[in-house]
């Protein structure tokens, strides 16, 4: 299902190949030629979730990448209404698509080292030794679902076209960065504490994050980290880590390493991996509460 050049204008203004449109939106030189690296579809009732094909589905991940990170979570706004980086051209994009008005309702960056040797994770972290893991690897960034679905299944359906891929490409692992929103030291601190003392922690790999993003804990921080017992570590960690984190654990991920603390989106970031030999069910039950 290619979202077709009505759809396209219901939800992102009317295509023109005039020199008026490229005024309007310049950004069109970046991701002209854009062409989906993995065709994907999968038929969900009312919803596809497919991979974009071409730069013009790719415009409206982009814009709903905009409407949650920039306008929702930062209270900003960019001159022409979409979120887009470096890394984007190179990476396959999966939307949730609502048949109905051919809007992009939910969407996810996936990036494989099938095509690329340039991931996000790397800017924040050392990788250690996992790139020399054996098996192909995906990352998978930038999930966003529109605000008034969040608490259907869309998340669940943004995983299982995640699993899909992941057997088109045979991928092994599924990994990224994953965010707690906030940059406060005390609760990344016991956020870690809590991930560290369940079993959902591993240093194995050696990752750790840049020097940049590196999280500076005092002493005297961590004395009143010790002196919470492990009971109240639970409960503040339990507000702090959000639901898509502990869906990913849930489904056998681990955090890696580290905190990252990312100021630009006020966050800090955890290196999370799945080994795809431990993933279970329960991705198609996910929810991303916001």
């Amino acid at each position: 299902m290619e979202i077709s050049q009505g759809a396209y204008e219901n939800t992102a203004g009317k295509y023109d190949n005039g020199i008026g449109a490229l005024l309007a939106r310049p950004y069109m030189l970046q991701i002209a030629g854009f062409r989906g690296k993995v065709p994907m579809e999968i038929d969900k009732g009312e919803y596809v979730v497919k991979t974009a094909e071409n730069e013009f589905e790719l415009e409206q991940a982009l814009r709903l990448r905009h409407d949650v990170f920039i306008v929702e979570l930062l209270g900003r706004k960019k001159l022409f209404g979409i979120d887009i980086d470096r890394y984007d051209m190179m990476c396959d994009h999966l939307m949730v698509v609502d048949k109905l008005s051919g809007a992009c309702v939910g969407t996810y960056r996936l990036n494989s080292n099938l095509y690329s040797t340039d991931f996000y994770s790397e800017s924040e972290f050392h990788l250690g030794t996992f790139p020399k893991l054996e098996g192909r690897k995906l990352e998978i960034g930038r999930a966003c679902i529109r605000k008034d679905l969040r608490k259907s299944n869309m998340m669940g359906l943004l995983w299982e076209g995640i699993y899909a891929y992941m057997g088109k490409i045979g991928a092994q692992y599924v990994f990224g960065c994953s965010s707690i929103m906030t940059t406060e030291p005390l609760e990344i601190a016991l956020a870690y504490r809590y991930l560290k003392d369940s079993g959902f922690h591993t240093d194995e790999l050696g990752i750790q994050p840049r020097k940049k993003y590196a999280m500076k804990v005092t002493p005297a921080a961590q004395r009143v980290i010790d002196l919470m017992g492990p009971e109240a570590i639970k409960q503040a960690a339990g507000k702090l880590i959000p639901r898509l984190i502990v869906d990913y654990l849930k489904f056998g991920a681990r955090v890696c390493g580290e905190p990252a603390v990312d100021k630009n989106f006020r966050c800090a970031d955890v290196f999370t991996v799945l080994d795809l030999g431990n993933l279970n069910n329960s991705y198609k039950e996910a929810r991303f509460v916001k």
